[in-house]
Formats: structure tokens, sequence, C-alpha cells
């Protein structure tokens, strides 16, 4: 990878719509950032081709590239679900090789060629809430042919495993026999870990949680279903990953952000005890070296 860390932010807008506030609202945020973001992931924006021309113009601040996946129109109604986009910064820009849409609504990509010469594919999903729905979603990311070295699978997985702590209501999040199945196949395919367990992914808040409902009692849902997977090559460059405060006026998701080192860390240098150097006789140093 290149020298120059990487920072992906991901979050679920709950919907873009044609009014420009909350894309105020989000540029706002993004803008407020203490360290330079290169990549935006957008899942849920509910915008067909039209509305995907006509409504983002409050997005296009960066003088990069934008990649929108249309939602899914819903039936006869005029309503589209789903939806995501890809959105780069103009210094990273120049360093994109290609991009596509791997599920409509659901799945896209883009694959940069870094200054070391290797390429990284970056996967944006936003998974259907039923774990029966998401299972051929996971099977037709593992089948797209991304050849690239480091893979960044970020997104609304819509999804937790049993050991990720979510509270209150379930329901169809939790991955069902199926779902695993192509859920793990995907993720042993590109040797991707989820960063938020990964030690050299230094956590810099203590929120634990990305969705909130805000409802209470019975109603309310708690639960980390907004993550980032990274291939095992990032995970020995490490970097840093937040659950930012969430900003209801956007959405019921906090912001997720990563950062990627651009580069392996130097080793620690070992103390030295002793300097044989200080030795200046071949007889002393003989002597030492043989003891």
């Amino acid at each position: 990878m290149s020298e120059r860390p990487l920072t992906i932010v991901s979050l679920n807008v709950r919907g873009l719509g044609k009014d420009l506030a909350k894309q105020k609202l989000i540029k706002a945020w993004l803008s407020s950032l203490q360290n330079p973001l290169q990549v935006l992931l957008i899942q849920e924006h509910h915008l067909d081709k039209q509305g995907v021309t006509n409504s983002t113009k409050g997005l296009e601040f960066w003088q990069g590239k934008a990649f929108w996946n249309p939602g899914i129109p819903m039936g006869t109604s005029q309503r589209t679900n789903a939806g995501t986009a890809i959105l780069v910064d103009r210094m990273t820009a120049p360093l994109i090789k290609g991009d596509g849409i791997l599920v409509e609504g659901r799945a896209q990509y883009v694959t940069l060629h870094l200054p070391d010469c290797s390429e990284l594919s970056i996967i944006n999903t936003y998974a259907p809430r039923k774990s029966r729905d998401r299972a051929p979603l996971w099977k037709k990311i593992s089948e797209a042919n991304l050849s690239a070295e480091h893979v960044i699978l970020g997104g609304d997985f819509n999804h937790f495993e049993e050991d990720e702590g979510a509270r209150g209501q379930a329901g169809e999040r939790k991955m069902h026999r199926r779902e695993a199945a192509t859920w793990h196949h995907l993720t042993l395919q590109h040797g991707l870990i989820d960063a938020w367990t990964l030690d050299n992914f230094r956590k810099m808040s203590k929120k634990e949680f990305t969705f909130d409902n805000g409802r209470k009692g019975q109603g309310s849902a708690i639960s980390r279903i907004d993550k980032f997977l990274v291939s095992q090559e990032l995970d020995s460059r490490g970097g840093r990953i937040e659950a930012a405060p969430s900003i209801r006026k956007i959405s019921d998701h906090s912001p997720l952000v990563i950062t990627v080192w651009g580069r392996t860390p130097a080793p620690p240098k070992t103390a030295t005890f002793f300097d044989i150097t200080l030795l200046k006789d071949d007889v002393s140093r003989r002597a030492f070296l043989e003891a």
C-alpha cells in the first residue's frame, strides 16, 4: 500500500431524498473529521437512477468521483429501497483502476492501484434484514472476480454473530445456518477479519454499537451491524477504528470510521545491553564469545 494512511467512513443514511438538508448535515460532519477522508461508503440512500442524477448535488464537494448503485423498486409503487454509493476524494480518484455493481442496490466495489503497485478492492454492501435474503448476497459477492491483493469489505451487514453482544430485539438479524455457510465462505475466500476484533486496530472510542433504534424497554434494539472487514495483510499494517457518535437527524446508525496505516510500522528497536566492539583486541573478543 501507499505510505499515506487510508481513511474510510461507512454510513447508513436512511434515505437521502430530494431535500438537500440531510446532505448538508453529512457534508458538515465529514468536514469536521480530524483525519482527511479518502473514501465514503453510503448505504440505504433510497434513490432511483433519476434521483441519483438529480438529487445528489449536496455531496459533490470532494471534486473526486462518485459511483452510485441505484435503489431497488418496491413493487408497483414509485418508492425505492436500498441503494449504495462509493465517493472517492480527488487525491485518491486517479488511483481507481476499476469499479462495478456486484448486486443491484446491495453491493458494489472500486479497485485502487496503489503506488506500491499492489491493488486494493473496497466493497460496499447494504444487506437485507432477513437471513434467508442475505445468504445469496454473500454468495454473489464471493463469486465476483476480484483479484486484488488487499480487500476491505464495509457497510451495513444487518446481521451479527452470536458473540457480538447485541441487545434487545434481534429478529432476523441473527445468522441462520444457510447464511452462515455463505458468509464463512466469503470471509475465508478473501481472508477477511472483522477489524473491530483485531488488536492492531486501535479502538478510538468506548462506543460498542453502531445501531440503536432509540426505543426503550422491549422495543429497543442495539447492535453492531455496521462493520469493516480487512484482509490479513492489512491486519499486519494495523490502524484505528471508531464508532462515532450517532447523528439522529441523519440516521439511527452511527458512522463507522476506519484508518489503515499506509505501511507496516518499523519494529521496535531492541535494547543493547553490551557492545562487543568495546572489546578492542582480538584475544579479549574471542574470550568473550567463547565464555
